[in-house]
């Protein structure tokens, strides 16, 4: 209250202890009674005196806990010439330490010195064991140590002080909490810290030595030329040195005998590889070989050497049944799309601008030829062997389907296809884009079933193998032999030239010529895959005629508004197909 006045200190002690007054009104007994309890408590108390209860005073600890630092585990080894002696001992301490304790404060005390830590730790300190050891006594001990074993104790000191600010500056660096690094690599990134602060304390320094205005030692200029120039020698040097390596790996390889020099002499190869000149012409070696070779064994599906070990591996029956309930499943789902299917609309096509023939026909080419495509392509060759070529001593059973989209020889592919392109869209035209889609595939799987049989349980070949889309051609082929009514064919090349054509006669002499071709001991074709095509068309066709599909038929008109009645236009289809193809290919493009 030395602060204010008297009259102001008289006047705010009356205002801290008078009362208010109560207001006789008419209140309710509770209200009355809280008015009651709340005007008899002082609204406020003298500034002189302030209740310790009510100030919040905290006190201070009696007994402060100091945060403790982080121990290091400190490992120090035996002396140099192994514990002291106990006379020793006794002439250093005398018989204030036991030996034990003596040897012990030695350790300690070499220990210092040899790390540089006495500089700092000094003798002082030995530890909670040895707190009854005094300053005397342990001097004794040091001089003692040095004398019998001196070491420069001033370069420990000046290294022990390095080490200890590096420490606590990675401490302190890693308690900074804006350095992110150092949760991935702490280590890394604090040297990589290290060496740029001296880079750049280099740097500083360097710039820092002028005389006057003008800088001493060299330029920037220099400087940089001098680094271009050392990382040119490196690079130089380097390349020397992996030529040179190069060279003595080659002469290894060469006194060995399994290799040979290339034709240029820069590289080597084995006996038998050849070489070529890529388009920068450099000289490489060929490693064709070797992948034809790596591949042919990884395509091989059996380790058999003979037809006799071949067959060995299989039963008869595990040969022929898989195949056989595969190909008659496949002839049901054929029959089943066949009897059916019904033609998209044209927003459902994918080519709305072909016609149905060409878009089948089309797509059976497409298939042919990208199945032809992947055979020669060598890391393919096990797929394709196990899967897209049927081999009668070792089937299975989807060969019977695939088979006939593989072809490996381009002659091959294009007869078929040839055969494909005149005979397909005239057959696809006569029945339909399901009728010829199941007899299509079913012949193809029945041709492939009965060179399984054949090869079995006739007299062909076990280990031949055999691909092709023959049989399924075969299949359309006396399909519409034996259902077309024309009579007449158009030849081509020559205008109104025409001959009589008998579709059945000329079935029948295809089947003659097959016949005639199979009984030929050199022929090389799957002629019993053939038959079997030719089994399938005739079934289908026959099975066509007994169901009076002729009476049936609105949605295939042979006929067409420019060509005669009954007429056989050879390649007209064909042709048209590739109007087709071209005028969607220009309409697309514009």
């Amino acid at each position: 209250m030395s602060l204010l006045r008297p009259t102001c200190a008289s006047l705010a002690r009356r205002l801290c202890t008078a009362q208010a007054p109560i207001e006789h009104s008419s209140t309710s007994p509770l209200l009355a009674l809280i008015q009651r309890h709340r005007t008899s408590r002082p609204q406020c108390r003298f500034f002189a005196c302030t209740p310790r209860y009510r100030a919040r005073v905290i006190d201070t600890p009696r007994n402060p806990t100091v945060p403790q630092s982080r121990k290091r585990t400190v490992r120090i080894g035996p002396l140099p010439d192994g514990p002291v002696g106990d006379a020793t001992i006794q002439r250093i301490f005398g018989w204030k330490l036991s030996p034990q304790d003596g040897n012990n404060v030695l350790r300690i005390l070499h220990h210092r010195r040899t790390v540089g830590s006495l500089a700092d730790y000094g003798v002082d300190n030995l530890g909670k064991q040895y707190t009854h050891v005094s300053r005397e006594t342990a001097l004794k001990g040091l001089e003692w140590l040095r004398t019998e074993y001196p070491i420069d104790e001033a370069r420990a000191a000046e290294e022990w002080a390095e080490k200890e600010a590096n420490r606590i500056a990675y401490e302190l660096w890693l308690a900074d909490p804006e350095t992110e690094s150092k949760y991935k690599d702490p280590a890394r990134a604090f040297r990589e810290k290290m060496e740029q602060e001296e880079q750049e304390r280099l740097r500083q320094e360097g710039e820092d030595q002028k005389i006057g205005i003008l800088h001493a030692g060299k330029s920037q200029f220099e400087l940089n030329i001098e680094e271009k120039r050392r990382a040119r020698l490196e690079e130089i040097t380097r390349i020397a040195e992996e030529k040179e390596q190069k060279e003595r790996e080659m002469e290894e390889k060469l006194a060995s005998g399994e290799w040979v020099r290339t034709p240029t002499g820069t590289q080597l190869m084995k006996p038998g590889q050849t070489t070529y000149i890529d388009v920068f012409g450099r000289e490489q070696v060929s490693r064709r070989k070797e992948e034809m070779e790596k591949y042919n064994k990884a395509a091989q599906v059996t380790d058999a050497k003979t037809p006799e070990e071949l067959l060995a591996q299989t039963t008869l029956a595990q040969r022929l049944s898989p195949m056989t309930a595969f190909v008659l499943v496949t002839v049901i789902l054929s029959w089943a799309f066949a009897y059916y299917y019904l033609p998209p609309s044209p927003e459902y096509r994918l080519f709305p601008d072909l016609s149905p023939i060409t878009a089948t026909i089309g797509a059976l080419v497409v298939t042919n030829c990208v199945v032809a495509i992947a055979w020669r392509i060598m890391p393919l060759w096990p797929l394709m062997t196990r899967y897209f070529m049927h081999v009668p001593g070792y089937p299975r059973a989807v060969q019977s389907v695939l088979n006939i989209f593989s072809h490996i020889q381009y002659e091959h592919l294009i007869a078929n296809m040839m055969m494909l392109c005149l005979v397909g869209p005239a057959c696809c035209d006569l029945v339909g884009r399901g009728i010829f889609m199941g007899t299509y595939v079913s012949a193809g799987a029945v041709g492939t079933l009965a060179s399984l049989y054949w090869a079995n349980l006739g007299r062909g070949n076990i280990t031949a193998h055999s691909v092709g889309a023959s049989a399924a051609i075969w299949g359309i082929s006396a399909l519409y032999c034996l259902l077309t009514d024309q009579e007449t064919i158009k030849i081509p090349l020559l205008r109104d030239s025409e001959v009589a054509f008998w579709p059945k006669m000329l079935f029948a002499a295809f089947v003659v010529l097959e016949i005639h071709s199979a009984l030929r001991k050199r022929s090389s074709m799957d002629h019993a895959s053939h038959f079997g095509g030719m089994f399938v068309g005739m079934g289908t066709a026959g099975y066509l005629r007994a169901t009076g599909w002729h009476d049936r038929k609105l949605s295939v008109d042979v006929e067409r508004a420019d060509n005669p009645d009954k007429t056989v236009v050879v390649g007209a289809m064909a042709k048209e197909g590739i109007k087709e193809i071209k005028n969607s290919l220009v309409g697309g493009s514009k």
